[in-house]
């Protein structure tokens, strides 16, 4: 009896891709500081979509391989990493006189996890965290959005 076959060929992840995913993760935070005061929330839904596929592919790095083009994603994925992800598809409100919170929530949900999983790619993959990345995506959403937390802490 043969073995069973994956149902994707799997190939190991790119360093280069990875470090530009660390950094991409920041550059396409940093927008919703625009978008939300403006309630522009289909344009801040496809940043978390964004943000979420980024994490995503991190999390597939971490676990060995790119992410394949595939029906059956939740095999390559840990149940906690598939719960961690799933958390942060809530709809949050878009009532015209609701505050951003429930965005703003979404957010940091997604950079809690970023901050998980980051420094163990640097470390698996020898690359470099983007800190001034981080420290000027964050202080501008410190800046211009009222209800961002002024440090997010992942302990």
């Amino acid at each position: 009896m043969s073995k069973p076959r994956w149902p994707d060929l799997l190939q190991p992840p790119d360093h280069l891709h990875i470090q530009e995913l660390l950094d991409a993760f920041w550059t396409e935070l940093a927008p919703l500081a625009g978008l939300l005061p403006r309630q522009q929330f289909l344009l801040a839904a496809e940043q978390l979509h964004t943000l979420r596929q980024i994490i995503l592919q991190m999390m597939l790095a971490l676990n060995g391989i790119q992410r394949p083009a595939t029906h059956d994603l939740n095999t390559y994925l840990s149940h906690n990493q598939r719960s961690a992800l799933e958390k942060t598809l809530l709809l949050p409100s878009v009532e015209p006189d609701s505050q951003a919170d429930g965005w703003i929530g979404q957010a940091v949900s997604l950079v809690v996890i970023y901050r998980w999983y980051a420094p163990q790619l640097v470390s698996k993959y020898s690359l470099e965290y983007p800190v001034a990345l981080e420290r000027q995506t964050n202080a501008t959403l410190v800046k211009t959005l009222p209800t961002w937390p002024q440090e997010i802490t992942t302990d």
